[in-house]
């Protein structure tokens, strides 16, 4: 048994939903996915797949996604892709920098992997600030919470700093084994090792501009932009980061009110100093520089750029 085959085995069967109640999230699934949505290579789009509904061909595909994740697997094929390079408005068009790449996955395999980015969100391991494609956290309340607490701060002659942060190259910095050393601990994420496992391998893609296929390749850095999986993926593997960040912080700084939301890819720091404190000399500007040192230390030693 080879080293691949050894991780199946000692994963299988996790996921310990039938395959009627498997059926029942895929159609969910379905349900919320935009019929605007771009199909990729196989040219089928979710508006197509709906007209189907209450055929046997939708019950046979259905059947088909849901088996595949009852048993942890994501096909090869569900995978492939279409890059389209799109011009960007303005830009020098002969250098890279001029076009925007889109990916385009299968529509069939999108649903599968919302299945499981929908189930992810609910094993409790992602931070309690985090934001941004996170059901029932709205980015909205969150702010307004913040600037609520940042006005009585300042109300009562306190002081109010901001820090903002923005990682660098977002999806593609994620790193397998640390998504999946998270997801062990947890029983729901355990549930989806294999499928995460074989959602990180190397994928297939074409090379689309001005409506002609350039060329072909392959890619496995980090998860895909395009993905409904990726964005979750990318927040239970920055969960652990924030915390060490938050810790950091808190213990350098017990008296001070600190928090670290994020919407995404996108970090903020919010430091509220009340009088009593402020009083004591506490220069805001000599804080924060020490803050981004800190936050700037923690992301380095966890590969996240910046």
């Amino acid at each position: 048994m080879d080293e691949e085959e050894e991780e199946r085995e000692r994963y299988s069967g996790l996921t310990g939903i039938s395959q009627e109640k498997m059926e029942e999230l895929v159609r969910q699934a379905l349900a919320g996915m935009s019929n605007k949505s771009a199909p990729g290579l196989d040219g089928i789009g979710y508006k197509l797949i709906k007209r189907v509904l209450d055929l046997e061909l939708e019950r046979e595909l259905i059947r088909e996604v849901a088996e595949n994740l009852v048993n942890g697997n994501i096909h090869k094929e569900w995978q492939h892709s279409k890059v389209v390079m799109i011009p960007k408005p303005g830009k020098d068009h002969s250098k890279t920098e001029g076009w925007r790449p889109t990916n385009l996955f299968n529509c069939i395999g999108k649903l599968g992997e919302k299945v499981v980015a929908d189930r992810l969100q609910e094993s409790g391991l992602l931070h309690r600030h985090q934001l941004g494609t996170v059901k029932g956290r709205s980015a909205m309340e969150a702010a307004l919470r913040v600037i609520t607490k940042a006005q009585r701060c300042m109300a009562g002659e306190g002081g109010v700093g901001w820090n903002f942060w923005d990682v660098k190259g977002g999806f593609q910095n994620v790193r397998e084994q640390d998504v999946v050393k998270e997801l062990e601990k947890s029983e729901e994420g355990k549930k989806w090792i294999p499928c995460i496992k074989e959602f990180f391998r190397e994928r297939e893609f074409e090379l689309e501009w001005d409506g002609k296929v350039r060329g072909k390749g392959k890619t496995n850095s980090g998860a895909p932009q395009g993905s409904p999986l990726s964005p979750v993926i990318f927040l239970i593997w920055m969960a652990p980061i924030i915390t060490k960040m938050e810790e950091a912080l808190k213990n350098r700084w017990p008296t001070f009110d600190l928090e670290l939301p994020s919407y995404v890819d996108d970090l903020h720091l919010v430091v509220s100093i009340w009088e009593r404190i402020m009083a004591q000399g506490i220069k805001m500007d000599e804080v924060l520089d020490k803050v981004d040192k800190i936050v700037n230390r923690i992301a380095t030693a966890n590969h996240l750029p910046l």
